[in-house]
């Protein structure tokens, strides 16, 4: 709450493990509730896995694998309505996009970035007219939200003549 009253605009990611030796139905609920009070815009959940060297490793794996899985689609599954809300809070506004290129589902859109997005980990920017080469950074309007990825279009900054 601190930060989105100093910075508006602000993106705000993390990660999650579930699964963690001793973890709870209750601990769950709670950790459901938190993702839903802190409406991040990305999140990711991750399963515990035994690390050797570590000190969890020898508390051993007492969560099975069916019900890690299970608790971490729950809260991917929450997350997915608030990443969709955030993004339609998104759409009518123009960020600026770095363009990585064609998109990865088909070479009719190119990709990109806003600045709230990570690589390889986020949702991405669909751009689905306008020009643009690899690397270039380009003031995209969002015209549509999607669960994790938004779409939009290149516009043109009109240069002012004296």
């Amino acid at each position: 709450e601190r930060i989105r009253a100093r910075v508006p605009d602000v993106f705000i990611r993390t990660s999650l493990i579930v699964g963690y030796p001793g973890e709870s139905d209750k601990d769950i609920e709670e950790l459901l509730c938190f993702v839903r009070e802190a409406r991040f815009h990305h999140l990711g959940v991750f399963t515990y896995s035994r690390e050797e060297g570590t000190p969890a490793f020898q508390m051993g794996d007492t969560v099975p694998e069916s019900v890690k899985e299970e608790r971490g689609s729950a809260i991917m599954e929450a997350q997915k309505q608030i990443s969709h809300e955030l993004n339609q809070k998104l759409v009518g506004n123009t960020l600026e996009v770095m363009v990585e290129g064609f998109s990865e589902e088909t070479e009719l859109l190119l990709q990109g970035r806003h600045i709230g997005q990570a690589p390889d980990i986020d949702g991405v920017v669909l751009i689905n007219e306008g020009d643009a080469q690899i690397g270039e950074k380009k003031p995209v309007v969002i015209e549509q939200a999607l669960f994790y990825d938004v779409v939009g279009r290149i516009i043109k900054i009109r240069k002012e003549t004296s």
